[in-house]
């Protein structure tokens, strides 16, 4: 189950080992990560991913933390509150660099807890902006490109 959580994540693990005949659900996924990890020795991690997910669009999210180095999550809440991730964070004093989207709650956490930090944008969010930039270049210069 642990290897199924790890490769992908919650829902999608359960799904899967429902197929395979074992029943679970995606939060005992989720909680056998916790747990795993926890009994794992861990290295103070030093550079982090952060984002968000909906649970229920417009209604429920989560956030998950990830260790970009070991390329592991290490803590995954419900809701994104800047005061939940501001609070793990101040627990967490090693993290020097993090990558986030383009959230204010993130940002706000990580100027409260850590404001030495540096922070960057993940690699989608950079994409997207890098896409967003282009296609509005495009639509500007698109009469003197015909």
């Amino acid at each position: 189950m642990h290897a199924l959580g790890l490769a992908l994540g919650g829902e999608a693990a359960a799904r899967l080992a429902t197929e395979l005949g074992l029943a679970t659900s995606a939060d005992t996924v989720l909680r056998e990560l916790r747990r795993s990890a926890a009994t794992q020795s861990k290295r103070a991690p030093r550079v982090v991913g952060i984002d968000d997910w909906a649970i229920a669009r417009g209604h429920h999210y989560g956030t998950i933390i990830v260790d970009v180095e070991q390329r592991k999550p290490i803590e995954v809440f419900s809701g994104r509150e800047a005061t939940t991730v501001a609070a793990w964070l101040r627990e967490h004093p090693s993290i020097g660099l993090v990558a986030r989207d383009r959230a204010g709650a993130y940002s706000e956490a990580v100027d409260l807890a850590l404001p030495a930090a540096t922070q960057v944008s993940d690699r989608w969010h950079l994409l997207c902006n890098l896409r967003e930039n282009v296609e509005r270049m495009l639509q500007r210069l698109g009469p003197q490109m015909r």
